[in-house]
Order: C-alpha cells, then structure tokens, then sequence
C-alpha cells in the first residue's frame, strides 16, 4: 500500500478486490447457506484469502514485495492440505465414530407384517403423481419435489411435494398449492392431491427458501438435507436435520431438527431424543451412506481399504439412486437399510447388512448374511424372470418373511408402470414367487419355501401349508383383472373366502352358488385366501 496507494490502478484493483470479497461472502453464506462458525470461516477462507494475497504479485514493489504473494500461496496449500490430504489421515476417526454407534447382532428375529411391506416402487408412485400435476391451475409453473416414503396414519405412502419450476414462475405463480401421497403399500391405490397452501418451500426464492428461512434464525448449526414429512391429519411439515461437525468438517453428527411449517413459516427445534412421532427421516440418507462406507470400509485404515483390503465390506451402489433404502419394522419405524458386499469380488453374493434407525440413528449390523443373494442379483434374477416382457426391477428390500432372508423386487414395465412383484429367497434364487397383488404373491410364496426349500427348519411344512377342501359354494363374485377373471367364493360352513384366478385355472369362470366344488388351497391366518395346486366343479 505504501509504494502504490497514489496509483490509480492499484486503487481500483482493491476496489475491485473488496467487491468480489462482499460477493464471495454473499454467495457463501446467502446463497450456500454456510454456516457461521471459525471452522467454516477458516475452511473457505483460505482459499478465498489466499488468491487474493496471491493476486499482490501484480503489484511487487521493494524488498518485502513478495510476502503477501507467499503468504497467499500458504493458505491455499493449507486449504488443499484441509481439502484433500487431512481426511486420509482420519479414516481411523470416521471408523471409531461410527462403531459407537453400532450394535453387532447375528440376526433380525422380529417378522414382517406382509401388509406394511411396501410393494409400490418409487418410480411408479411419481408415474401416477405427475399426472396429478397436470389437474392443477398453471400446472407448467409447478413440478414434483423429491419422493419420500413415510408413516402416515399407520399406513405407509409416497409423499411428493410440489415445487416451482423456476424463479419466474414462483414470481408469477401463487402459493405452492399442495403435496401428492400415493399408498406405497396398496398396488392398486390412486394417487392422492391433498390441497394446502405453502409459502416456505425449498423452490421458493429469497426469504421463503426454506432453509435460507431457517439460516436466518439459526446461523451456527450444520443443516442437513431438507425432506419433508406430513403429519397424520395431512398437515405439511418440513424436516431439517441438523448437527454439529467434528474434526474439522469431516465427520457430522446429527444431534436434532427443525421443524418448519411451510404455511406460517413457523420453525420449532426438537432433539433426536425428543421428536414428534410423525417424523421418520432426522438422519438423512446421505449422512446413513457415509455411516455405512466408513464402518465397512476403514476397519483397518486407509491404507488397507485400497491395497490389501482385508476385512473391507462395500454397501452395493444402486447407480443413480440412494446406497441406503427406507424398510419399516414391525412397530413401523423407518431403518436406512443397505447390503454389504467384499470389494473387487464381482460376486453376487452379499457378507451382512445393517440398518440405522432414521429417527433415533441407532445402527445396528446384522453378520448372518454372509453367502446370501445380494441386492443386485436379486434384481438380475426379477428381469431375468421377466425377460419376454422385458420388465425393469426396482430397487429390492431384504426382509424376513416366514423365516425366510427374503427380496421383495418390484418390477415396471418401460413406462415405469407397475407389473408385478417378486419374493426371492436369499438362500436360494429358485425360490421365488411372482404376483400383481399381495394375498397371491405372498401365499404362493409360503407354499414355495415349504416345499423347494429342502430341510431348511425354519420353513413351515407342506402338510401344514396345503390343505384340501370340498364343499358347496354359497357366495360367489367375480371381477375382471389384467390377468383375466378373478373369482372370490365361500362354501358352505367356513367363514374363509377363496381367490381364484381364470389364468390359472380357466373353468373357475363357470361356478355359481350351489355348485359342489373340490381344491386344494394355502392355510393362512387370513380370512382371504388363494387356491393353489388342484380345482375340480364336482356338479
């Protein structure tokens, strides 16, 4: 400054300089929504300091010109050294810190309610929602958010909001007019508007940006990725986890959320220890993949994770969506679920699987997967199956069904239309059952485990599966479906009710009330049951 302050240039370069240093701070903080604390200062700034100290190489004058040029090349080093070599160094530390976590069990005892397992695939819930989109007023100013599986009710669906499409729009258009739930559980279920006038939305500009609302009450907490989540009388929320990082940005720990109403802008913090029943995702799936990563892969350091790889599991990539996929439990507790695969192997076989509550984020790490169809075979298995239809797999959920390590593979056609669904047993591929609706899908597969399965113990028996029934038709209903005729009937002293398919067996058709009839059916505790094995019309 002393040798060059009466030069003009020199004067409207640090004019220029001061600028881009306002803009920087604008675009970090305005924009990026950076938090404000020493750790983000010092992170960003070296960069940001260093290439202006750099830039006084324009202007060396004397002995101690230089300084500020070397001093600038310092702190860009020390922020590539912070950037790129410093989290090599604590790959220990992420591994430590995920394995407080973690709770080692051999095996997930508890069974699945086949009604609460999903069996829409996302695709096709944003298939049927987007046509929802075009009912609206002005629909072009508005698109789908991000598709979110969610509790709602005791009852599990697809909720999507509904977000601008640009700045322009959100300028000329009204409120975002509502969200779009479709049951993730019923296949045959229409998706549902449900109309509510929302002003904080993460496609709104300015002050109602969600987050950037959020910023501007808490500006020293990490905030994680938005989702959002109605509550059960269908009144919106948006969820913000947020936490605090450890060891110098590189290892986030959720410690709670915001809660924002989007129609008031009303914003409450809850802890994890502490949050409203409605909400299921506080960890989000980006943070329950890193989780994931490092505990699999950095048991034994860094080093080993490239070279030898000794006792290093990889989550399967799914390539394009999530590593991690939403599975409820029997209390209907939303788990970040991923299978663990050995790195380099090309083998279709996964090693274990783990599941991180979504609420609380206990991580718990399952070793009795260890020779099991992995994910991605079970998709290869679903298409394969289907290959003259040329059917597109979903993204597959293990759960334990009849005791059974079980996929459950949606399956689309080209247009993301939903299909069919597959159960394929993890233990062996050749067990399997396919069906477009749930009580078919699942009887047949209980019948399937018991009788290809071999001597496994755990799988119930033929005899106790198959049961034969003759009697005299008291009711009778018939109703067309994709596959042909579906008949439901009852006889005469059972309170059960038969399902019947034409395709699989073509004279069901001609049945009426008072005819004698000879089959043989699925023992279940349900009311509704599926005819398998033999149908005969006695007269």
């Amino acid at each position: 400054w002393k040798s060059n302050y009466k030069k003009k240039s020199f004067l409207a370069f640090q004019g220029l300089r001061l600028i881009a240093g306002i803009v920087s701070i604008f675009v970090l903080t305005y924009v990026g929504l950076v938090d404000h604390t020493w750790e983000a200062f010092i992170s960003y700034g070296l960069f940001i300091i260093g290439a202006f100290f750099i830039l006084d190489i324009l202007f060396i004058r004397g002995k101690y010109g230089g300084i500020t040029p070397l001093l600038g090349l310092a702190f860009i080093i020390g922020g590539l050294y912070f950037t790129f070599i410093y989290p090599i160094t604590i790959t220990n530390d992420k591994y430590e810190f995920v394995k407080k976590k973690v709770t080692i069990e051999k095996k997930e005892e508890s069974a699945i309610d086949e009604q609460h397992i999903p069996v829409v695939p996302e695709k096709y819930a944003r298939y049927r929602s987007e046509k929802l989109i075009g009912e609206l007023k002005h629909s072009s100013y508005y698109d789908l958010g991000d598709s979110t599986i969610q509790k709602i009710d005791n009852h599990l669906y697809w909720v999507t909001p509904i977000e601008y499409t640009g700045f322009f729009k959100w300028l000329k258009g009204e409120k975002v007019p509502g969200f779009i739930k479709m049951s993730a559980e019923d296949e045959g279920a229409e998706a549902e508007l449900v109309r509510v006038k929302m002003s904080y939305v993460p496609s709104a500009f300015f002050s109602k940006d969600v987050k950037r609302h959020v910023r501007s009450i808490h500006k020293d907490m990490i905030l994680l990725d938005v989702s959002f989540e109605p509550d059960d009388e269908d009144h919106p929320y948006y969820v913000i986890p947020y936490g605090k990082y450890e060891k110098f940005r590189n290892i986030v720990d959720v410690k709670g959320v915001y809660l924002v109403d989007p129609v008031t802008g009303k914003t409450t913090d809850y802890s994890l220890n502490n949050l409203p029943d409605f909400i299921d995702h506080a960890i989000p799936t980006n943070v329950a993949e890193d989780w994931n990563e490092w505990y699999g892969k950095y048991v034994h350091g860094f080093w080993n994770s490239h070279f030898s790889q000794e006792d290093v599991m990889v989550p399967t990539n799914w390539e394009g969506v999530d590593e991690v996929n939403g599975v409820f439990d029997q209390e209907l507790q939303l788990h970040w679920f991923t299978d663990f695969t050995r790195p380099k192997s090309g083998s279709g076989a996964m090693v274990s699987y783990s599941i991180l509550n979504a609420r609380t984020g206990k991580f718990t790490f399952f070793t009795e997967g260890n020779g099991l169809l992995n994910g991605k075979s079970a998709m290869n298995v679903a298409e394969k199956t289907f290959r003259a239809n040329k059917y597109e797999a979903g993204t597959p959920i293990l759960y334990t069904i009849y005791g059974q390590f079980t996929w459950v593979v949606p399956l689309m056609d080209s247009n993301h239309v939903f299909r069919e669904m597959m159960l394929i047993n993890a233990k062996d591929e050749k067990v399997y059952s396919t069906g477009d609706t749930k009580r078919k899908l699942f009887d047949d597969y209980k019948y399937a485990i018991a009788t290809k399965l071999g001597n496994d113990t755990t799988t119930p028996t033929d005899k106790a599966l198959l049961k034969s029934q003759k009697g005299i038709v008291s009711h009778v209903y018939k109703a067309e479906t994709e596959r042909g005729t579906a008949v439901k009937f009852m006889i005469q002293g059972s309170d059960k009710i038969f399902v019947v398919q034409s395709s699989d067996f073509p004279y069901s058709i001609f049945i009426e009330k008072g005819n004698t009839i000879e089959f043989n059916y699925i023992d279940t505790d349900e009311i509704m049951t599926s005819v398998n094995g033999e149908f005969k019309i006695i007269k």
